[in-house]
């Protein structure tokens, strides 16, 4: 180690060791914490005095050995007789039977050392170096003690180096020697910034650090040279080519060596007060180390002084946060756990937040906890969920539950764990739903909590298990599936205890279901808002498309009782189940607008984005509304963030939605490459059941449409619609699925069918400017003769302007420029040039020979094949058997000759209907 900031000490004992030249002898007690270069100053000496042909002699004391009586004089005798022959040294024998003996050296002993120290001396000068001379035994300090003061007349000089710290063990030492005329004393500390910066510019691994880095190198080790050299090792051997470019200090595996080094070498309070600022963490202060270790304050702080010395603690505390993990992993396993809990209660017992008492109970892993644990830990969750911090929630409930002692306890803490989950991550919650419902049923479970279990069933698509569940708690709560709407039109009690919204929700979800739910019917004013024209007071079986509506107006009610409870706001912990499920209806009922408002001001709050699920129905939210107003690259962005943040698994009977979504927006981009991966995410059986199904069915449609198959979008488009009347759902807000049957019919030449479609469907929409009605004015045109057709497509750009629907806007005028051309030119007018935007199929016949060859049965093999698919999937698709398939790819890979499905070209994933179907899990 290169020394740096020790020019006067040097000094110093040069001056010394010419005054031992002289024949004057002295005595130097070098004094400084571990690793701060006392032993690496000596050695400079001693390279000095070997230089002018001195004699050096070095011993060294050990904890280990400081039970050895004489152990460092043992030593030094036998150095003595390495330089040659001697007269006087103590024979081994001698020594041994001294070392046997108790109490006080011989004196004879002392004086026959003693003679031939000088024997020794009067050869030259001598210099005695007794490094870590703390760690001696006390008969050989004697045997020191009795040596230094006899050497003022001799060219001898005794350096003994001590680790700060020790001056209880060298009480003696110092009482009999300070005091000398030729004692002197050097204290050693760390280096300063000036002193890192120097020792760093010596080094390529770290002499680009700049002057803001220095202060991070001088802080991360305390300016202990000790710590500061591991620092540069760990950088040369470990950083990573930024850190390293930026000069910026990499603590690894040498710096941890040589901080338990230091530690370990220093009194035995340095490293309990270590280990107990460690263990505390950011809470830690003086009186709780002296709580936790029950050490008096005094004590504390003097450890404390110690270890800022020694440049273990840098500024408040540790200087790196490697530094505190390297003693925490030092601390032996039960006892790192013992303090754990302590710290825990310590931390309690001073006003500590739940938080940070609860990462204390989690790190000691106590099974058998005390009874305060179990309500700290469900403090700490509910802060946890009202930061966003869901990761941090559901590690304090998990433990929690294991310190429940009876069985509604526990099932209080598996329903707030199971909500927490489901914010995260829905799949991973859905373990808990099997035991959660027992508790149900047992009426463990009840209130809010038991309508948790409710809420993930539904999620799931278990609607018959959901069905039960919230019959029974109805029936304990009094209130029926009858009781959903009060008589002002609006549940009795928003929130989250109330069955009535879970009630209506399965039912939205369910539409088999709701023929046993019975809801009394709005106000006259309210039953004019939802369509509905049913008078005041008459009970009446209430459809999806009426449920959306009266959901949307109770996100929208912000006056009386219904203000702002299905929209929390910022302090509140509910989870975001209800307040999602609310926006689901504002873009279900069309209200967009109302939709993203709420959707940005849930965005803004710090804590949305923590929450996967959360997050990715926002995501949503916003790209239908991008889509709605023709932002196409806005929206595939958007769904390309929800689908990342949660799994399709996970999104349950919902993952229609965002898929949808994308699966439109990269269709509207003319990137079917993209659709056609969108249309490969599995999607579970019992969607298609659901109200979900429908935006799905409808994306299938037009993503067909696009690569110009009508006759499938066609069939896509009326199970839409067959769907959509089955249900109750039949609106164009909802899907606007006549619209694109006639876009189909229109690709397939059957003008008049089309023709009587869009006119029906004009009918039903009315003059209300709407998308729907620009669309089918768009459409309309695109079937009447030439006289008519700007008229109506002048018609419904304003109507579509009006809208803000941008893409089907951008359609019109395009398709009304191209009319006004053909009136110019006096030109028939061929069909829209921008009914859709998507690039034209693949033209078999300009494929090359191999892929002609292949027959329909084939491409449609091939095509499943080449995107995937396994033999039994391509065969469930299909309705053939795996034989067959196995038969097809056969002659597929000889015609195209080719290995296996690997093998298969890109293109004849574009030739087969099957290629673009829905993969159903």
């Amino acid at each position: 180690m290169k020394l740096h900031e020790r020019d006067g000490e040097l000094g110093l004992l040069r001056e010394l060791y010419e005054g031992c030249v002289a024949g004057k002898g002295a005595l130097v007690i070098v004094n400084g914490p571990v690793g701060c270069g006392k032993t690496t100053l000596v050695r400079a000496l001693a390279q000095q005095v070997t230089a002018r042909q001195g004699t050096f002699l070095s011993v060294t004391g050990a904890a280990s050995e400081s039970l050895d009586r004489l152990g460092l004089i043992d030593q030094l005798v036998t150095a003595m007789r390495a330089t040659g022959p001697v007269d006087g040294p103590p024979a081994a024998t001698e020594l041994a039977k001294a070392a046997e003996a108790s109490g006080r050296v011989p004196r004879a002993l002392m004086q026959r050392i003693h003679r031939s120290v000088a024997e020794l001396a009067g050869r030259g000068p001598l210099v005695l170096h007794a490094d870590d001379v703390h760690f001696a035994d006390e008969a050989s300090l004697q045997c020191l003690r009795y040596l230094v003061r006899r050497i003022d007349a001799l060219p001898v000089l005794v350096v003994l180096t001590e680790t700060a710290g020790h001056d209880r063990t060298l009480a003696a030492l110092h009482a009999e020697t300070l005091h000398l005329p030729y004692c002197r004393r050097l204290r050693i500390g760390p280096l300063g910034v000036d002193g890192v910066a120097a020792l760093l510019a010596g080094h390529p691994a770290a002499r680009a650090a700049a002057p803001e880095a220095v202060e991070l190198w001088a802080r991360t080790s305390g300016g202990n040279p000790l710590l500061l050299e591991a620092l540069i090792e760990d950088t040369a051997t470990c950083g990573t080519p930024e850190a390293v470019g930026r000069g910026a200090p990499t603590p690894h595996e040498a710096f941890r060596n040589a901080f338990l080094r230091c530690l370990h070498r220093g009194e035995p309070t340095l490293l309990a007060v270590a280990r107990a600022a460690a263990v505390l963490g950011e809470s830690v202060t003086p009186a709780l180390i002296g709580t936790l270790l029950g050490a008096d304050a005094t004590s504390v702080r003097w450890s404390i002084t110690e270890l800022r010395a020694a440049g273990l603690f840098s500024g408040a505390w540790f200087g790196h946060e490697r530094a505190r993990l390297t003693v925490l992993a030092d601390i032996p396993g039960p006892d790192l756990h013992a303090l754990r809990t302590r710290a825990a209660e310590v931390l309690r017992e001073s006003g500590a937040p739940a938080a940070v008492v609860a990462r204390q109970l989690l790190a000691a892993h106590d099974p058998a906890g005390a009874a305060w644990q179990l309500d700290i830990l469900r403090e700490a969750a509910r802060e946890a969920l009202a930061a966003g911090d869901l990761a941090a929630a559901v590690d304090h409930l998990r433990h929690a539950s294991g310190l429940c002692t009876d069985a509604d306890q526990e099932a209080e803490v598996i329903a707030a764990l199971a909500e927490a989950q489901w914010s995260m991550d829905p799949a991973k919650a859905s373990r808990y739903l099997p035991q959660l419902g027992r508790m149900v049923r047992a009426g463990q479970l009840t209130g809010s909590d038991a309508l948790v279990v409710v809420k993930q069933k539904v999620w799931r698509g278990e609607f018959a298990q959901a069905d039960d569940l919230l019959r029974i708690i109805e029936a304990r709560e009094g209130a029926g599936p009858e009781q959903a709407w009060d008589t002002a039109g609006y549940p009795p009690a928003l929130n989250r205890s109330d069955p009535a919204l879970v009630r209506l929700w399965l039912s939205f979800c369910c539409p088999g279901l709701r023929r046993g739910t019975r809801a009394a019917t709005r106000t006259a004013a309210h039953a004019r808002t939802a369509g509905t024209g049913e008078p005041a007071g008459r009970a009446a079986t209430m459809s999806p498309r009426t449920f959306l509506t009266l959901a949307a107006d109770l996100v929208e009610f912000e006056k009386g009782r219904a203000a702002g409870r299905l929209l929390p706001g910022p302090g509140s912990v509910t989870p975001f189940a209800d307040p999602l499920v609310a926006l689901i209806f504002l873009v279900g009922a069309q209200r967009l607008d109302r939709a993203v408002l709420q959707a940005e001001r849930l965005l803004d709050e710090p804590r949305t984005r923590r929450i996967p699920l959360g997050h990715a129905l926002l995501e949503t939210i916003r790209a239908a509304a991008a889509l709605g107003r023709g932002d196409v690259e806005g929206a595939g962005e958007a769904t390309r963030t929800a689908l990342d943040l949660v799994t399709p698994e996970a999104w349950g009977i919902a993952i229609g939605l965002p898929l949808a979504l994308a699966i439109r927006a990269a269709t509207e981009a003319g990137d079917i490459e993209t659709a056609r991966a969108f249309l490969n995410v599995p999607v579970p059986m019992v969607m298609f059941g659901t109200p979900f199904a429908l935006p799905y069915l409808h994306a299938l449609g037009r993503f067909r449409l696009a690569l110009h198959r009508p006759r499938a979008a066609l069939r896509d488009f009326e199970s839409c619609g067959e769907l959509m009347a089955k249900w109750e759902l039949d609106s164009p807000e909802l899907v606007d699925w006549r619209n694109d049957a006639a876009a189909a019919l229109i690709a397939l030449g059957d003008r008049r069918h089309a023709r009587e479609r869009i006119e029906e469907h004009l009918t039903r929409l009315g003059t209300r400017p709407s998308r729907a009605r620009g669309t089918a004015l768009r459409h309309l045109a695109a079937v009447s003769t030439p006289r008519h057709r700007l008229r109506l497509l002048q018609e419904a750009e304003r109507v579509l302007d009006a809208c803000g629907d941008g893409l089907e806007l951008r359609r019109a005028r395009a398709d009304a420029q191209a009319a006004r051309h053909a009136a110019q030119v006096d030109a028939p007018v061929g069909p829209p040039v921008a009914l859709w935007d998507a690039p034209p199929p693949l033209d078999r016949e300009a494929l090359p020979a191999p892929l002609a060859e292949l027959t329909d049965a084939e491409l449609r093999v091939g095509a499943l094949a080449a995107a995937g698919r396994t033999n039994r999937d391509i065969a469930d698709r299909l309705s053939i058997t795996v034989s067959t398939v196995e038969q097809h790819l056969t002659k597929i890979y000889r015609k195209l000759k080719v290995r296996g499905r690997a093998d298969l070209p890109a293109a004849i994933t574009g030739l087969s209907e099957a290629s673009c179907s829905p993969n159903v899990r």
